[in-house]
């Protein structure tokens, strides 16, 4: 076989480059000590290494989540421990303004105590981690608690439900008391006088409600009454009407309570939803029909339409949903046509946080829930004060009472703060609670990064010892095919004449 020079030319090019690209990459090997530094060097271990590079990113995150949940829920635990330890203090001084051998002036300076005690509390529900309120739900922007005004009835024919608001800014106590009985509003049958004291009721300013008018005037402070509030002097049975207004805390932020309802239809109908809704609940009529006599079939949807619990029927209106009822009232009509649908919002407070691939934690807290207060919900013309146990509102109360000398209200204080710390204990060990599993999904998550950082290396880097053997030998093929080669290209016949 005749051997051509551009044969020897070929074979000598092919033999160097392949020797030079093989001690090329063995020498990048070196110099980056990972196995794999382009796609080309090992497609299926670049896939590997993609996907592990992904997953370690996402547990990197998880890492950043936890410590940023950690931060909130420390600071919250700090705050509850901190809230029940005044609780006590304020019970402590409620136990002595309650006995009987302290006079008016005790109990007024024990009142001033209070005063110091509410603010420092209000403070403590208005605690920030890196600038956001961790009490106020998912309004983190503000404030928790805003100082405001309160009022306690304690006479007579009002309820608190007669007060709509107070206005104004007072460091006093106001003692308020009709000395008329008559209807406030639009019925009134004339005017009606009242008194007000901010000193205990040592002294006393009589002012005059106009008839037609609801709006009393104490000067700095102004409270609004509902209209036909009945008012009652002291010849009623019940006493004179009669009412303290003192500090109160207001609620700021969101809440988790009910939820909102989107109509697709068009009957004229009052809808409401009530209860607790953990999730979005789809309801479509199936049999329509009048909602004051007929039975409606109902079905409802949790998964957004994808399935439905059918064969649901309801009387009244009134339509059973997991977690609570969608109500349907008449309003300018009172049917419901079949295929209209309704789909029942709920409302959220809670911020939540990835800590794991399949669960999340909530880092913050509804401030009411916990301290309670005044709280204008949602829709709501007036702020109203939350169920009992009501830890703001006792404390409200307890410092009016003190002020006003009212030794019966300070004992009624005592039961009410025990019950508002249970509250606060109860959410402390719920913060604890998610502290726990913080540490749980921290420890997992440490594991899984050990490991996958393992598989990361046993694909990516180079084992030294193997890479040095391995570049030696390349480097000599590397230098014995350049010098055959040259010695190959260097023969010619004239070699042999």
């Amino acid at each position: 076989m005749r051997v051509s020079n551009s044969m020897i030319w070929g074979s000598v090019i092919s033999s160097t480059n392949k020797a030079l690209s093989d001690y090329y990459a063995l020498s990048e090997q070196n110099s980056t000590m990972k196995k794999v530094n382009s796609p080309s060097d090992d497609a299926s271990a670049t896939g590997s290494l993609l996907n592990l590079r992904d997953s370690l990113s996402a547990l990197e995150q998880y890492q950043e989540n936890i410590d940023t949940a950690a931060g909130y829920l420390s600071s919250a635990d700090d705050a509850l421990t901190t809230m029940s330890d005044l609780i006590t203090y304020v019970m402590e001084l409620a136990e002595q303004g309650a006995t009987g051998t302290l006079s008016e002036a005790q109990r007024e300076s024990l009142g001033e105590q209070v005063v110091e005690y509410y603010e420092e509390m209000i403070s403590v529900a208005n605690t920030e981690f890196m600038d956001d309120s961790i009490f106020a739900g998912q309004q983190t922007d503000v404030d928790t608690y805003a100082m405001g005004l309160g009022a306690d009835v304690t006479s007579g024919t009002m309820t608190e439900a007669d007060i709509l608001t107070i206005t104004g800014d007072t460091d006093h106590v106001y003692q308020v008391e009709f000395l008329g009985a008559d209807t406030v509003g639009a019925t009134a049958s004339g005017d009606v006088d009242y008194q007000y004291s901010t000193d205990g009721g040592e002294t006393w300013t009589i002012a005059t409600l106009a008839m037609g008018d609801t709006t009393l005037d104490f000067g700095g402070v102004q409270v609004e009454l509902a209209d036909g509030t009945v008012v009652s002097d002291e010849s009623d049975a019940a006493g004179a009407s009669a009412f303290v207004i003192r500090p109160a805390a207001i609620y700021q932020g969101d809440d988790a309570d009910g939820a909102e309802v989107m109509q697709y239809g068009s009957s004229s109908l009052t809808i409401e939803a009530e209860g607790s809704f953990s999730s979005k609940i789809a309801v479509r009529i199936d049999t329509g029909g009048d909602v004051t006599t007929d039975t409606i079939e109902y079905s409802y949807s949790t998964d957004g339409g994808s399935t439905w619990v059918e064969g649901n029927q309801a009387d009244d209106g009134l339509l059973t949903v997991p977690g609570g009822t969608l109500s349907l009232q008449p309003d300018g009509g009172t049917t419901v046509a079949a295929g209209e649908q309704f789909v029942i919002s709920p409302h959220t407070a809670d911020i939540e946080l990835s800590i794991t691939d399949s669960s999340t934690i909530t880092i913050n807290n509804v401030g009411k829930d916990i301290f309670g207060g005044l709280y204008q919900a949602p829709g709501e013309d007036y702020a109203t004060a939350e169920d009992e146990p009501n830890l703001f509102e006792t404390v409200g109360e307890l410092v009016g009472a003190l002020s006003t000398n009212d030794q019966d209200a300070i004992a009624a204080c005592l039961e009410k703060l025990s019950n508002a710390q249970e509250v606060v204990t109860s959410a402390a060990a719920d913060v604890g609670a998610r502290e726990q599993r913080l540490t749980a999904a921290e420890y997992t998550l440490e594991i899984r990064s050990g490991n996958q950082t393992s598989q990361l290396s046993d694909i990516e880097d180079v084992d030294i010892i193997t890479l040095s053997v391995q570049l030696e030998a390349a480097e000599a093929v590397y230098t014995s095919v350049v010098e055959t080669s040259t010695n190959i290209m260097q023969l010619s016949l004239i070699n042999y004449i």
